[in-house]
């Protein structure tokens, strides 16, 4: 089962990367060593959206600290999140680019190679999220 779930988290991380993985900074994932700033206003928050067959969600605190979580057939992963310098740092080591923030919207890009935007849209009531991400983030 083990191997099915980290065969499941690869996946997802190519899905991510496209043809190049992002392993370099997953082994070299410094997370813990972040501080976060504070998200831009607006950001504060729930947001979901599919990044290819992922249906993934964020929760923001505006202090920096959030939730990055995501479903797909039996995989249920839930991870923190860092802000900093206009980078959402995963702590898997994986990052995203905050690269458009809108009222009812914000997109992210995956900078790997074949990477490409990903649009997440406001969610406060996690109606669009899945089952295990809206029970996770709504506490």
């Amino acid at each position: 089962m083990k191997v099915l779930k980290h065969s499941l988290v690869a996946g997802f991380v190519i899905a991510l990367a496209g043809c190049q993985s992002p392993m370099s900074d997953m082994m070299n994932n410094n997370f813990v060593a972040i501080t976060p700033e504070p998200v831009p206003e607006g950001l504060a928050g729930s947001w979901t959206g599919n990044m290819g067959p992922y249906l993934v969600s964020m929760k923001w605190q505006s202090n920096g600290h959030g939730l990055f979580c995501y479903s797909y057939g039996t995989a249920d992963v839930l991870q923190k999140v860092k802000f900093s310098e206009g980078t959402i740092q995963i702590q898997d080591g994986t990052k995203l680019i905050l690269k458009e923030q809108k009222p009812e919207s914000i997109t992210v890009y995956a900078p790997y190679a074949a990477g490409k935007d990903t649009v997440l849209y406001t969610d406060p009531d996690y109606k669009n999220a899945s089952k295990y991400c809206a029970g996770a983030l709504n506490t």
